[in-house]
């Protein structure tokens, strides 16, 4: 039962120090590396090349693609000339007409400084008769009542006219002195009716200068956008970050979206490519990002970022399961863009369609990788993908590249695979990875242990040599590393040197040596190869890769012959002391270099009662169902129909063994059939 204390972070010291190791520290790295390459992308080359709004251009600066833009300037200058042409809205103001009948009531009434008449002219009203006064101030009202019927005062901005005024008093009894006093007085009450209104002309402003389309211009790859010395204006500034150049100021947009995107990047390799593979394997992963990001750093400086995919791409394959390399690709392609991208479609495009295409033809380049030519040839054959994907690009967006263009970047794609080539190596010491030359080295028989096998104990030689041939079969079958399985069946039993004596297929006839021993002795002797076999292989640097297969080969199983003697000779041992230490088979590889050890002990064991097909299958279907029964393929992640066909390359590889037995084979009807489905 769990204890029911909450479980803190504290009660498992080795676990978070586990998870610093494999996590957080392999994060902090990256995050680091590539923060650092940004910096330094920005002193090298974005402050020695880039621009600024504002300033002179330090250089001449061409089209790098065709593109269409909107040109900012030219649109809002046609704006304001359309803004200009609408020189006012003029509307009559009920308010001033209101005001023009009410000033003349006052007028009439003889209320003239409340009428707006000026203080000079009512003193000069003043010094006219009383009587006078009145038909002059009626003769106004009157005339001002009639004019403001008239269109001619009514729609003009500039009011009424001396002219206007002079006939409209033809009629009046008034004298000269009079009349001109009359005139003056309606010059001055009558204010123009018709006047400007701001709000409406502003808001027709506004929607003349909306209704200018935007102006498009185009520009062609090799077109000048600014001559080094020219001032670069804000449009200039928006055109030359479009095309790719950088800007002179620190990068801060970019670092952000950096630090966003490397931990989503991280976690997602995290979750679906590592821990499927090997959880341990995280600082390598960081390491191939790291590695990526120098290459291209190095590949930029000639205008060839994209091509920092290929070395990635190439390492990837090289060291790493198929299927995870395609995921260290693309998020490493992610990366290497936000960290080297310049803004535009072209930079991301280009970098982002190499990392998908390298993944996309990566898996079948590199699945059959039997030669150090072949080995090179693939990583070629990947560069020259990336090539093809790199000038495809700048044709899709019309970027200007010449013969020589072309022949730096087949250079740089060769140059890429073959430096991989000789770096292998040392990465293969430094992470202990498994590349599909040191899978062939490991295959020779003059490594130093295999060797000592021949020579110590020479049937579990020529055991390790069968298993291996039948794990290949089965491994080849599944569409898994073959060339893995069959490494590590060469392996699997050298723990066996330290004693050939007391496994049957190095007695040769002669008196067994479990003989003298107890029961549990004996199980002593045989469960202690696993860890004589570590030992070993400790011992001559052998890859954790093979590794595994010692440990996990036996996984658990029980030793059923021995419990059951020590039972017929009345002890009462615990089961447990006839188990293997395991662990169990924890990936494809293992799991089928498990069936074909027990496959080849349990046929070698009954070779002389070989009659037909029929046989090998029977032997086959039960080394097959007693390991499912024990649980020792639950981890494998291999399903009955794998096993089936697994089953059937097995059986066909002894058959072609034993073929001087004159094994007859079954009628069709008793073929072989599997179940799908997870074991």
């Amino acid at each position: 039962m769990r204890d029911s204390k909450r479980e803190t972070p504290h009660h498992h010291p080795e676990r978070n120090l586990a998870r610093l190791r494999t996590v957080y520290l392999p994060l902090f790295v990256l995050s680091i590396v590539a923060m650092l390459l940004l910096i330094l992308r920005w002193a090298a080359l974005d402050l020695e090349n880039g621009f600024m709004a504002g300033a002179p251009a330090p250089r001449t600066y061409f089209a790098l693609y065709d593109m269409f833009y909107d040109d900012q300037d030219e649109t809002q200058r046609l704006r304001d000339m359309a803004q200009d042409s609408v020189v006012g809205v003029l509307t009559r103001q009920t308010r001033r007409l209101r005001e023009v009948k009410e000033r003349l009531q006052l007028v009439a009434s003889g209320r003239l400084q409340e009428a707006g008449v000026s203080p000079a002219l009512a003193e000069l009203l003043g010094t006219i008769s009383e009587d006078r006064r009145m038909v002059v101030l009626r003769e106004i009202s009157s005339a001002g009542t009639a004019l403001l019927l008239e269109d001619g005062y009514r729609n003009s901005p500039m009011g009424v006219t001396d002219d206007i005024l002079w006939r409209s008093l033809a009629k009046a009894d008034l004298s000269a002195g009079e009349g001109n006093l009359a005139v003056q007085t309606l010059s001055e009450v009558l204010i123009p009716l018709v006047a400007e209104d701001g709000e409406i002309t502003d808001k027709l402003r506004n929607m003349v200068a909306e209704a200018v389309q935007s102006v498009s211009q185009e520009v062609h790859g090799g077109d000048v956008i600014v001559t080094k010395g020219q001032l670069i204006t804000d449009q200039i500034a928006r055109l030359l970050e479009k095309q790719g150049y950088p800007r002179a100021s620190f990068p801060y947009r970019f670092m952000l979206l950096l630090l966003l995107t490397v931990p989503l990047a991280f976690f997602w390799v995290r979750w679906v490519v590592v821990l499927p593979w090997d959880p341990s394997r995280m600082g390598y992963v960081v390491f191939l990002f790291s590695m990526g990001l120098c290459a291209a750093g190095l590949s930029g400086l000639y205008k060839m970022t994209a091509l920092a995919v290929i070395p990635l791409g190439a390492l990837a394959y090289a060291t790493m399961p198929l299927r995870p390399a395609s995921g260290v690709v693309l998020s490493g392609s992610v990366i290497i863009a936000v960290v080297f991208n310049d803004s535009t479609p072209l930079s991301f495009g280009e970098i982002l369609a190499t990392g998908v295409a390298v993944a996309a033809v990566g898996e079948r380049l590199f699945m059959k990788i039997d030669s150090r030519s072949r080995l090179w040839l693939s990583m070629v054959e990947l560069g020259l993908v990336a090539l093809m994907v790199t000038l495809a690009t700048r044709w899709a967006f019309r970027s200007s590249f010449d013969y020589m263009f072309f022949m730096k970047t087949l250079s740089v794609s060769v140059l890429w695979g073959t430096v991989i080539m000789v770096f292998l190596p040392l990465t293969e010491a430094l992470f202990d990875t498994l590349s599909p030359l040191r899978l062939l080295e490991l295959c020779q028989p003059d490594h130093p242990l295999q060797k000592r096998l021949q020579i110590e104990a020479p049937g579990t030689y020529h055991h390790s040599q069968m298993v291996a041939t039948l794990a290949e079969a089965g491994a080849d079958a599944l569409g898994i590393n073959s060339r893995l399985a069959k490494a590590g069946a060469f392996f699997h039993d050298i723990g066996k040197l330290k004693r050939p004596q007391f496994f049957v297929e190095n007695q040769f006839g002669a008196k067994n040596a479990h003989d003298g021993l107890s029961p549990v002795m004996s199980t002593l002797v045989i469960i202690s190869h696993v860890r004589e076999g570590l030992d070993l292989a400790a011992e001559y640097r052998l890859p954790e890769g093979i590794r595994r297969f010692i440990s996990e080969h036996h996984g658990t199983t029980f030793l059923g012959y021995f419990y059951k003697k020590a039972l017929r000779m009345g002890l009462d041992p615990s089961s447990s002391q006839f188990h293997y230490p395991g662990p169990r088979p924890a990936s494809a590889e293992t799991g089928v270099v498990m069936l074909a050890d027990s496959v080849e002990a349990a046929v070698r064991a009954e070779r002389e009662n070989l009659r037909n097909f029929s046989d090998l299958q029977e032997i086959v279907d039960g080394v097959v169902a007693s390991k499912l029964k024990a649980g020792q393929l639950d981890d494998t992640g291999l399903t009955f129909a794998d096993l089936s066909l697994v089953k059937s390359a097995m059986i066909q590889t002894l058959k072609s063994m034993y073929h001087t037995r004159n094994i007859a084979p079954l009628p069709q009807t008793t073929a072989l059939a599997g179940k799908d489905g997870p074991t």
